[in-house]
């Protein structure tokens, strides 16, 4: 429930200080401001909110979420209904505040609303509109599932995502008042009259079609970084020379055991023999799941270490949560980092106990 809240206060966020901005300052500010109103509120809830939901606040990055195999679809119906709630309520309270002065009309100032058409800042037609809400909201989605991947630092992706709508914004404002986001887009054309209920549709669908274009993106492969691939492969090659180091340090103790016993002329009735695998029957493997509590698995990329590639195997193996890898013992962590198959020896090497104990202690 917690990151449901989380979503419902960050839309309201947005929908309140982004279309306040158009409706209360923006004949002060002008297009400018108000792009950088809906940026800034973006960066401030990504601090904010980001470590407990991952701050989507967009009906449309749930799902490109979805798509890229990033998060299950019953998790991203419960977000979407928390920002479809937190943005009508943004805008009731908006209409309130407006409604303070004599000098406001919603037939007249509106509410933040998007639209397209005659009359319309601009009076772009609906193929401009649709066109430029289904590529903008690509594009940004991208920028999301990029900045918020395992391989991206995760310090700057709030700023990264917000600076980018603003850079939407001040594009496309003349435009459709830039929607990339249904619930920004529901909200206020709830309270702005039946034209804009009419022109709603299209503020859902066209970004829904960029969002999953840039899910399947991701989910294709295409955009995974080649360094990734090639620090695998160092990893493989790593450990396959500690293991032949290990082997040739074997046969030297062997070596020097026989010297021993030959200068001390002794015949022991059982020599002992010094094993050739580290198993021992200590070591077993973790419980594991036949499907991810609830429907939805964590996001087990958050780990460093972890890639498309090792979240797949260890699915397979049973392993969705941080809470699971964070109960592993050492013999546990032992019998995984035997068996993870081109991969031996990651979980100790990039200590994922101690990770997924931070990450499953902010869920």
């Amino acid at each position: 429930m917690n990151k449901q809240v989380a979503e419902f206060i960050g839309t309201f966020t947005l929908v309140l200080f982004g279309c306040g901005a158009a409706v209360i300052a923006g004949a002060d500010i002008g297009f400018t401001g108000i792009s950088f109103a809906f940026g800034l509120a973006l960066v401030g809830m990504a601090y904010g909110i980001g470590a407990i939901s991952g701050c989507h606040i967009n009906p449309a990055v749930s799902l490109g979420m979805v798509v890229a195999g990033r998060m299950e679809m019953p998790e991203a119906i419960k977000y979407i209904i928390a920002q479809v709630s937190g943005a009508i309520v943004a805008a009731l309270v908006l209409l309130i505040i407006a409604s303070g002065t004599a000098d406001y009309s919603i037939s007249e100032n509106g509410l933040g609303q998007n639209g397209w058409g005659k009359g319309y800042l601009g009076e772009y037609g609906f193929f401009s509109a649709f066109v430029f809400e289904t590529v903008a909201t690509f594009l940004f989605v991208v920028v999301i599932l990029g900045a918020t991947s395992s391989s991206a630092p995760a310090t700057i992706a709030g700023l990264a995502i917000g600076l980018t709508l603003v850079v939407i914004h001040l594009v496309g404002i003349n435009v459709t008042g830039v929607s990339v986001n249904p619930a920004r887009s529901i909200g206020p054309a709830l309270f702005s009259g039946w034209w804009s209920i009419v022109q709603l549709p299209m503020f859902i669908i066209a970004p829904v079609l960029g969002a999953i274009g840039a899910g399947m993106l991701f989910k294709s492969s295409l955009l995974d970084t080649a360094s990734s691939e090639g620090d695998d492969l160092d990893d493989i090659t790593s450990l396959r020379t500690e293991r032949d180091a290990l082997r040739q340090e074997r046969d030297m103790l062997r070596n020097d055991l026989a010297e021993c016993r030959s200068k001390s002329n002794t015949t022991p009735e059982a020599a002992p023999v010094i094993p050739s695998t580290t198993h021992t029957s200590s070591v077993s493997k973790p419980e594991g799941l036949l499907a991810p509590r609830g429907g939805a698995a964590d996001d087990l990329k958050e780990i460093k270490g972890i890639g498309p590639a090792m979240e797949r195997l260890l699915h397979s193996l049973g392993y969705y949560h941080f809470d699971q890898i964070a109960a592993w013992e050492p013999h546990q962590v032992a019998w995984v980092d035997d068996n993870l198959e081109g991969f031996k020896g990651r979980v100790t090497r990039d200590n994922w106990i101690t990770q997924a104990k931070l990450l499953a202690s902010k869920q």
